[in-house]
């Protein structure tokens, strides 16, 4: 640790420079908006982690609830970095290049701006103003309402690696703002201060390494980690250094352990007079904030902690990379509070809000944890890793996905919901879907409980006399005696889908197909499927059409269009999840009164073998508006 003398911000090179005309033309509209136009509605702290000290702590959401998928945006690419969420629109940025703006409360896309290269960092708000960053080192303001560009600033080429092969450089620096300074981390390694109004840079402060940590402040000062393995304090005003903390692993060569044993990645966190941060070197640091002495560290030994804390009742929540686990540190002591083994990569960084921990993991499980004692209450489960860190607004998840999705999970008081997969050996004969195994056997990896037909109407009937959430996938187009001995509205499966129950079907139309006692087809007849559902089929045929997801369809989840049998009525059904070429639905959702996404689901309609990545499309249907399942901490 030692103290530095104030250096002078260095000369503007072409690549940061913003005319001077630019300037006050910028500041002459920005001072007519912020006078003459509306307030912009309030964000949830206004940057990455929640405030300028990144404590990753959010108004209280239902505690003891469980997450359902309220809506989705698909992207073209991994989405690493947060959300900032305000009452009206979710901000985000993708490494398609794209930063988007999504209506909060339907999933719609509002506007989108072309960036110049992956967007991996989070943003900020100020006044009527949004920044980010993206993965060429341009740094963006936009306005918050349209997505115009009010100004950018270009810093210098990444530094190179001091190795060469430190790799896993995921993240770029989120912007921090203190009063009207935007501060923000390079890759050329730099820190830049820049006026929010005009984007003119007020100082920037060289360090030793890339810089991917996000800075934060307290008391008018600056804390930000470099990859040289070296926490700074910078005064906020000024750009001087106030004091250099050295970690164990600034002294470290990389290249002789084969991995990265010095970077910063972590975000500092600000409490009770500590800077808090993890390292590459396996360390977790509590570093006194006015003195840059070390208070504790925690040892993970060799595993990465990428992952920021969050602040909860005196400890940090913090995950590690092949440590496999994430775990709580009492703030005073450093003294381990709680472990959770996850089984899986760690870089996502926890929210807490209202006694729970979400965070997200490699696995593709976004878990919620106790925060006070680490048990397991639910998870989520996605098609790729979550390396995102969750924000937690209005009772809602927001949280990114290397699926290239975007989502929105609201939190909801009550037991978790039944999940099963049907399919019965004994039935096989009865059944068309030529991908009926595949099918059996993805659901049931994800813990879906695979039922016969004698237990499929022990769930419905459990179903309808707890009033519990439920979704039953049909692996097999048979629709079982034991659920449907009648078809008509007396039967159990259409009770258990008036009790707000949920039948995702794929295949042929349920009771289609006449059999003999040994499964033998006899006849093809669309009436007995109308008179379950209420749906005349007439449309209904072996024709194949192309179809093409709804916004509706987008939203539950799908993400492409396929090739499928013709559809049916539009006006018969509550919701058409795509159509086809003919103005069909060939996927829809007929609700019989239950709560938004239940009722009966069908998807696929054809016996043909299901086309390569449509499971994934089908979990997400299966899955929105029911919730999260809980899972063994085992």
């Amino acid at each position: 640790m030692e103290r530095t003398s104030p250096a002078p911000s260095q000369a503007l090179d072409s690549a940061h420079r913003i005319s001077v005309a630019s300037i006050a033309v910028i500041a002459l509209i920005i001072g007519a908006a912020l006078s003459c136009g509306e307030a912009p509605p309030p964000t949830v702290g206004g940057m990455f982690r929640g405030g300028p000290d990144h404590l990753g702590a959010y108004p209280a959401a239902p505690e003891n609830g469980r997450g359902v998928i309220e809506w989705s945006l698909q992207t073209a690419g991994p989405v690493r970095g947060s959300a900032l969420v305000d009452s009206a629109l979710v901000y985000v940025g993708s490494a398609d290049g794209v930063f988007y703006a999504i209506d909060r409360r339907t999933g719609a896309e509002r506007w989108r701006y072309r960036a110049g290269g992956p967007i991996h960092s989070s943003a900020a708000a100020w006044g009527d103003l949004i920044y980010f960053g993206d993965r060429s080192n341009t740094f963006y303001a936009l306005e918050r309402s349209t997505g115009r560009e009010r100004w950018r600033a270009e810093t210098g080429s990444d530094r190179p690696f001091e190795w060469g092969n430190e790799g896993w450089d995921y993240f770029t620096s989120s912007p921090v703002i203190s009063g009207d300074f935007v501060v923000v981390g390079s890759g050329d390694g730099n820190v830049y201060a820049f006026d929010a109004a005009s984007g003119a840079e007020r100082w920037r402060v060289e360090t030793g390494g890339r810089v991917r940590a996000s800075p934060a402040v307290g008391d008018g000062v600056v804390f930000v980690g470099s990859a040289d393995g070296v926490l700074y304090a910078i005064d906020l005003e000024t750009g001087a250094i106030e004091w250099r903390f050295e970690t164990e692993g600034a002294s470290n060569s990389s290249a002789e352990f084969g991995f990265d044993r010095k970077t910063i990645q972590s975000s500092p966190v600000l409490t009770e007079g500590a800077v808090l941060f993890g390292s590459r070197d396996g360390k977790f640091y509590a570093v006194d904030a006015s003195s840059g002495e070390l208070r504790w560290r925690y040892d993970h030994s060799t595993p990465w902690v990428v992952s920021s804390a969050a602040i909860h009742d005196g400890l940090a929540v913090v995950g590690t990379s092949d440590g496999l686990f994430i775990h709580a540190i009492n703030v005073e002591t450093g003294q381990e509070a709680w472990r959770f083994e996850t089984g899986d990569r760690v870089f996502s960084s926890p929210a807490v809000s209202g006694g729970a921990a979400y965070v997200g993991v490699h696995d593709g499980r976004l878990l919620s944890l106790d925060a006070g004692t680490g048990e397991n209450r639910w998870a989520l489960h996605f098609a790729g890793a979550v390396m995102s860190s969750p924000v937690v607004y209005d009772g809602r998840i927001y949280v990114g996905c290397d699926d290239g999705r975007v989502y929105s999970i609201r939190l909801e008081e009550g037991p978790p919901p039944l999940r099963a997969v049907y399919w019965d050996e004994e039935r096989v004969n009865w059944n068309t879907l030529a991908s009926h195994e595949n099918v059996r056997d993805y659901f049931e990896s994800l813990g879906y409980k695979v039922v016969d037909r004698f237990q499929l109407s022990d769930i419905m009937e459990s179903s309808i006399r707890d009033e519990a959430r439920s979704v039953v996938v049909f692996a097999m187009d048979h629709l079982p005696e034991t659920v449907a001995a009648v078809p008509s509205d007396t039967v159990l499966a259409r009770r258990y889908l008036e009790a707000g129950g949920k039948i995702v079907w794929l295949g042929l139309p349920p009771l289609s197909i006449e059999r003999d006692e040994e499964g033998v087809p006899i006849s093809f007849g669309r009436e007995p499927a109308q008179a379950l559902l209420g749906v005349s089929f007439d449309r209904y045929d072996m024709d194949q059409y192309g179809a093409f997801p709804t916004l509706e369809g987008k939203r539950w989840g799908f993400t492409d269009w396929w090739v499928s049998t013709s559809g049916v009525e539009v006006a018969e059904v509550t919701t058409a999840l795509a159509l086809d070429d003919n103005g069909g639905a060939p996927a829809w959702v007929k609700n019989f009164g239950g709560p938004p996404g239940s009722g009966f689901v069908a998807l696929w309609g054809t016996y043909r073998p299901l086309p390569a990545g449509y499971l994934e499309q089908i979990r997400r249907v299966a899955e929105f508006g029911i919730g999260a399942a809980v899972e063994s901490a085992e």
